[in-house]
């Protein structure tokens, strides 16, 4: 996990983690743009959050942002 936030960093952007309405939000940021973000299901936080920041960052790359 920490290798991916060095990562996000690296490429400018800033990662956000929140709860709204019972289900956890990642959004990745490009200043106060939301570049990407991601509702994850009321529970699995903690078991797909790796996997999905690692998705948004691949996405983010082919996007060239």
């Amino acid at each position: 996990m920490r290798d991916l936030i060095e990562k996000a960093l690296k490429m400018g952007f800033t990662i956000s983690f929140s709860e709204e309405g019972g289900f956890s939000i990642i959004r990745l940021l490009r200043g106060e743009q939301i570049v990407s973000n991601c509702s994850l299901g009321v529970g699995t936080f903690s078991e797909v959050v790796e996997e999905t920041l690692q998705s948004m960052l691949l996405d983010a790359e082919r996007r060239n942002l």
